[in-house]
């Protein structure tokens, strides 16, 4: 989405995020604020539902949001991507990968039908089981 003075704007998904989770944790809008050290009127413009919205935000207040909020590295992630920056876990990998370029491709395939799709990250989940630290799952 393109906002007219040309500046991308924030995914409707990454304000419906912070919104769910800020609710989730029993934070008002005010307190989000206050801890992510941000004006309250910038949560409640990503927030919103309406087509005015702000910027995407920089990586640091999107991280800031996320510790507000007491996100989770994988949930950090979570936001981190739908504001449109490249999540952590990615950066560790120290560039460009081609197997997670590879299921990325495959997963964006307008030709693979939903169910298969749904199949294809069943299957990458047993996978990623096999190796994966503890951590709680999040759906």
């Amino acid at each position: 989405m393109q906002h007219a003075d040309g500046a991308e704007a924030i995914g409707p998904e990454f304000g419906a995020r912070v919104r769910a989770v800020r609710l989730e944790a029993g934070l008002s809008l005010n307190e989000l604020a206050r801890r992510a050290g941000v004006d309250p009127a910038y949560i409640h413009r990503i927030e919103a539902r309406g087509a005015r919205r702000p910027p995407l935000p920089r990586r640091g207040v999107v991280r800031a949001i996320a510790a507000a909020l007491g996100s989770s590295p994988r949930q950090t992630d979570e936001l981190l991507a739908l504001a449109g920056h490249t999540p952590a876990a990615l950066l560790e990998l120290g560039g460009w990968d081609p197997t997670l370029a590879s299921v990325a491709e495959l997963l964006a395939d307008a030709a693979l039908s939903g169910p298969q799709k749904a199949e294809f990250r069943e299957m990458v989940r047993l996978l990623t089981r096999r190796w994966a630290r503890a951590e709680p799952r999040l759906e």
